[in-house]
């Protein structure tokens, strides 16, 4: 396959759907942009939105760029398959599990979500043969292991961060809205800095102390502890074992899969 001078890499998550324009050869967005998730948006809709998004990023109206979606939302997938073919005349490249060069150590694999997948491949392609253990804060928390930059072990699955939150304020009717700020301190004087104190520095010692278990399972020796999602840096400064963020992980996955099919 020829590819296009250009890839529109989208990511449609449960809260969130991430679009990454990429040049040919550059393993970097050069823009992106965040829409929330909305089931019963149309293919219009998304027309009138993926259009200001062209002429913002300043894409020629002949350029025909690629299409590369990885997407754990079915419902959404119709409606924006449909845009592209109406409008532009070809249908984008949905991604599936079995897509994904990576050996796949796990008992039912059409059951990962492709998120998931993606991002340890973006993993696998920036830091080649090392193991590492890829932690994701979206609407679930998941904690995926890659071995030696080749195979995927499995991983785990825990309630995200904003997710739990809003679980609690839903419950407590007297508590406000919280943004999730770190606070200076653990122990805190008042209660909105306890919730974010409890989110975050309980999210990352949950997460350090997971890693700590995954690699004494493993009997690894120094694995990579990689982090992405939204509020990846915040709890980077909660956290002793992260040690590197990258926000664009999941879109530079897209990236590399649409490379290495060309």
């Amino acid at each position: 396959m020829k590819l296009s001078k250009y890839l529109v890499a989208i990511d449609i998550g449960n809260t969130n759907v991430t679009i990454g324009l990429f040049q040919r050869g550059v393993n970097r967005p050069l823009q992106h942009a965040h829409f929330l998730t909305q089931k019963g948006i149309t293919h219009d809709d998304w027309m009138v939105r993926y259009e200001v998004l062209r002429h913002r990023w300043k894409l020629k109206s002949g350029e025909k760029e690629d299409i590369v979606i990885a997407s754990v939302v079915p419902e959404v997938n119709y409606e924006m398959g449909h845009l592209f073919e109406k409008y532009y005349g070809r249908f984008p490249r949905f991604l599936q599990s079995q897509d994904i060069p990576l050996g796949i150590h796990y008992d039912f694999p059409r059951e990962i979500g492709i998120d998931r997948l993606v991002n340890v491949y973006a993993v696998a392609k920036e830091y080649p043969c090392r193991d590492a253990i890829v932690v994701d804060f979206g609407t679930a928390t998941t904690i995926d292991i890659l071995s030696e930059g080749k195979v995927y072990e499995g991983g785990v699955i825990i309630p995200g961060m904003m997710t739990s939150l809003r679980a609690l304020t839903e419950r407590a009717s007297k508590l406000p809205h919280i943004d999730l700020s770190l606070p200076s301190t653990i122990v805190t004087k008042n209660t909105i800095d306890g919730i974010r104190s409890g989110v975050l520095y309980g999210h990352g010692a949950m997460i350090d102390e997971l890693v700590r278990r995954i690699v004494a399972e493993l009997h690894w020796e120094k694995p990579l502890v990689i982090a992405t999602g939204g509020l990846a840096k915040v709890v980077k400064q909660a956290s002793t074992l992260i040690e590197v963020v990258d926000t664009h992980l999941m879109l530079k996955g897209i990236y590399y899969l649409w490379m290495d099919h060309g």
